[in-house]
């Protein structure tokens, strides 16, 4: 047989390969959902601010900016991307979420937290890093207007 048939008949063996392999199947692992969606809501769950937030790839980047809460009142964030794929971080409070791309429709839920003092956290994309795509958490005194 000749070497041609040899090299097309390993491309062709290499395309069907390619063709029947299972896309539906990831080898990286998928972020579960945060613990405080799968089990039954907390009191402090129930009685958490939720704040909307919309993370883009042009400024600003986070919506609002700055986000704005009260210390010692619980609150959780549910995030929207309005373009690509995000992560919305806080690293002051361990959260660490990725945000899916608009085109899946899809929204995140962060667990909840309790900021205890007033203060300014970074809040950062790790895709756009690079940018640097990063916005405020400002946590304000309650007892001060």
């Amino acid at each position: 047989m000749p070497k041609w048939r040899w090299v097309v008949g390993i491309v062709l063996a290499l395309l069907i390969l390619v063709a029947c392999r299972d896309d539906r199947a990831d080898p990286a692992p998928t972020p579960s959902p945060p613990a405080a969606d799968s089990q039954s809501p907390s009191s402090s769950d129930s009685q958490a601010t939720v704040v909307d937030v919309t993370l883009s790839f042009v400024k600003p980047w986070f919506r609002p900016d700055p986000i704005v809460v009260e210390a010692g009142k619980p609150i959780r964030f549910k995030i929207t991307s309005a373009d690509t794929r995000h992560t919305f971080i806080i690293d002051a409070f361990n959260i660490d979420v990725e945000v899916p791309q608009k085109s899946l429709n899809e929204t995140v839920t962060t667990p909840v937290i309790t900021p205890p003092q007033p203060g300014t956290y970074r809040i950062y994309c790790r895709v756009h890093a690079r940018l640097p795509m990063e916005g405020q958490l400002v946590v304000s005194d309650p007892s001060k207007p």
